[in-house]
């Protein structure tokens, strides 16, 4: 959709339109809103002769909750829950920020590796995931989140903790998976430029400027010297991720340092960084050492095979040949030996250190970009000074500083009042995850080829208010979350609408990856609800196992196992966790704003087989059976734990007739993995 602006002289999407909030509109079930958003979504409704469904039950409603807000089964549930206090409550479960938390790292392309061509493990990863989960437990403002992430090391900071914190927030620039084998300098490093930019424009913008790096954006008015406005101010900042390969000579523009923190990182850091320095140094000796030694031992297998081909002064001379080649094989069979030895050792002595954060920092020389035309590092256009998508322009948000890469003024950008992008694309996203269907149904694309949202004044009145009551995450689920359109029964009362995206009723949604796996460790009584004193990857160790090689590796997905929340485990690109490959975990490769939905044959074989299912039926099959004398109560406990409701007499009937006279822990355990993989555990209704 277009609008014509006379004064612009030129037509403007209505995604790059200012929201306004336009007033409530009239309904004639004026009992029906409870909320202000409620006027929108009904007016629609009666608008398509539609009529809301009924409130979904209390039981149905509260487990919703539970799992749209802290991503697990309630604890209790009660006929004289009062909702509001619930919501307040769910909001100050250290809870709330790992289940908010994962949903923008889906969108920061999180991982603890690099993935693709050399897996590199990103050991200080887990900080800014930590950054992440504690901003929203702290609700912390949306606007400010971004702009720490964008340009926190350039913020002031008014003390040791939070100077900290903000360097710790800059890793969102840093965490994206690198090609390590690219041999040419200047590919690398706008390859880099490229990922970065395509994540801050669709986790913040939701558009996709990275199309325009080859060539004006096909839909968009984005043109390529918009693109190299953009990637100035990249090429002015160096991520710092760390080492890349260790010891290969081609590949040392690959490695950065990190974010030293703590009281005591001026004084630790710079003989730690001299530590690494040496370690590369060395184990580049050592493989240089090994292939001079490669060079001469190939050839002595092919000259031996000669030597029983020819006579004479010849095989003589080729003998004393072979001879001299050996000799020197084992002397470089002693200085490998020792170098690896040397090697081995410094491994094991890194100095103290201080704590790291994978971020970026300025370059010590800000500069702006050449246009790359077609893409391409070696065909340079003219010189575009760093600056911003002139479609949406802001007059309060001044240049790039000439002093600075101007990320300070990138995040002022993006975070603009007047920015008409940043809060309607939260806002979609929020709604998104409460209703499992959003306003705009391409969330991460709000040009041209994107949908139109379905409820534009809806999502206009959001925004603006989201930016009102101070860019409020918590405030903006609680309109949502306390709405009736939001409390209603996900019941199948008609077959019009059938995409419902009228919201007519509440669509049943699948839980993801996580919840699901939280959720078994939950009614079984395994789960640890604390976070970890250590990272998952502390039990490896840092220099010999820093890279995961697939022809040798230190990890695999049987290994990742822990009785911490799902958030904590490591996401290590092409090593997840098999429950995580099966239940449509996001890809760590890219930013991810709606995760697929799936059932498959192999998710129900998964939780059939799986010998860690089968476990934690064992221990949930433990739990309710030490309660209750009777098979009654006992499965009204099972039901209650697994579904938050208590099982009709139909099902006790049935359950007990399979339990059987002796109801053995074998049968109980077969009963109890049949409820964790039912499809009611799997689904909110």
């Amino acid at each position: 959709m277009w609008i014509v602006l006379p004064a612009m002289g030129a037509e403007v999407h209505w995604s790059l339109l200012p929201p306004k909030k336009a007033p409530l509109p009239p309904v004639k079930a004026k009992d029906w809103p409870l909320r202000e958003l409620d006027h929108f979504v009904l007016a629609k409704m009666e608008l398509q002769k539609l009529t809301p469904n009924s409130d979904a039950d209390t039981t149905s409603l509260v487990r919703r909750l539970s799992f749209d807000l802290i991503g697990l089964p309630p604890a209790d549930v009660s006929d004289k829950t009062d909702l509001p206090q619930m919501v307040d409550a769910l909001f100050q479960s250290p809870h709330f920020g790992e289940r908010w938390g994962r949903h923008w790292l889906d969108l920061a392309r999180y991982a603890d590796s690099n993935g693709r061509d050399r897996n590199v493990i990103f050991y200080h990863a887990w900080r800014y995931r930590d950054y992440v989960i504690a901003s929203f437990n702290d609700d912390k403002p949306y606007d400010e989140f971004i702009r720490e992430q964008i340009a926190g090391d350039l913020m002031a900071a008014e003390n040791l903790a939070r100077r900290d914190e903000l360097l710790t927030a800059s890793g969102f620039l840093a965490l994206g998976a690198k090609a390590l084998e690219e041999q040419k300098p200047e590919i690398y490093r706008m390859d880099v430029i490229d990922e970065q930019i395509e994540t801050i424009s669709r986790s913040v913008l939701g558009l996709s400027v990275a199309c325009a790096r080859c060539h004006d954006h096909k839909f968009d008015p984005i043109p390529t010297a918009d693109y190299y406005a953009l990637a100035g101010i990249l090429r002015s900042t160096q991520p710092l991720y760390g080492y890349g390969p260790r010891g290969i000579k081609a590949t040392a523009f690959h490695h950065t340092e990190w974010h030293a923190l703590g009281a005591d990182a001026e004084k630790l850091a710079p003989e730690s960084l001299a530590y690494f320095k040496k370690l590369d140094a060395d184990m580049l000796a050592m493989h240089e050492a090994r292939s001079a030694r490669y060079g001469v031992s190939k050839r002595i297998p092919e000259m031996k095979r000669r030597l029983t081909t020819i006579k004479g002064a010849e095989k003589d001379k080729l003998a004393a040949e072979i001879a001299e080649m050996e000799a020197k094989v084992a002397d470089w069979n002693v200085k490998v030996a020792a170098l690896e030895k040397s090697v081995e050792e410094l491994k094991d002595a890194a100095p103290p250190q201080p704590a790291w954060a994978m971020g970026a920092r300025d370059r010590d020389k800000p500069e702006d970009s050449r246009i790359h035309i077609r893409g391409e590092t070696t065909n340079l256009g003219d010189t575009v000074p760093r600056g911003f998508l002139r479609v949406i322009s802001i007059k309060d948000v001044p240049a790039p500083s000439p002093k600075q890469s101007g990320r300070l003024e990138l995040a002022q950008w993006l975070t603009h009042r007047d920015n008409p992008l940043t809060a309607r694309v939260m806002v979609n996203r929020v709604w998104q995850k409460l209703f499992g269907r959003a306003l705009v149904t391409t969330p991460d694309d709000f040009g041209i080829t994107g949908a139109r949202p379905s409820h534009p004044e809806l999502l206009d009145f959001l925004a603006v208010r989201f930016m009102e009551e101070g860019w409020s995450v918590k405030w903006l689920i609680k309109e949502i979350v306390l709405s009736r359109a939001y409390r209603q029964s996900s019941a199948r009362t008609h077959d019009a609408d059938p995409d419902n995206v009228w919201l007519s009723r509440m669509t049943p949604r699948l839980i993801e990856a996580e919840a699901l796996r939280d959720a078994v460790l939950a009614v079984s009584g395994q789960l640890n609800p604390y976070p970890p004193q250590k990272p998952f990857l502390d039990r490896y160790h840092p220099q010999r196992d820093a890279e995961l090689f697939t022809f040798k590796p230190f990890m695999t997905t049987a290994d990742i196992v822990d009785d911490h929340r799902s958030v904590y485990l490591p996401v290590v690109r092409g090593t997840l966790p098999e429950i995580f490959t099966l239940f449509n975990f996001a890809p760590p490769e890219r930013p991810v704003a709606q995760r697929e939905e799936s059932t498959l044959p192999a998710q129900a074989l998964h939780l059939m087989n799986n010998p860690w299912i089968i476990e934690q039926a064992g221990h949930l099959a433990r739990r309710v059976t030490t309660g209750g004398t009777d098979a009654p109560s006992r499965l009204t406990r099972l039901y209650e734990l697994a579904f938050a409701r208590k099982p009709t007499e139909i099902e006790i009937n049935r359950a007990t007739a399979f339990l059987g006279p002796d109801a053995s822990e074998e049968r109980w355990t077969s009963l109890c993995q049949t409820v964790l993989a039912s499809a009611e555990f799997r689904v909110l209704r």
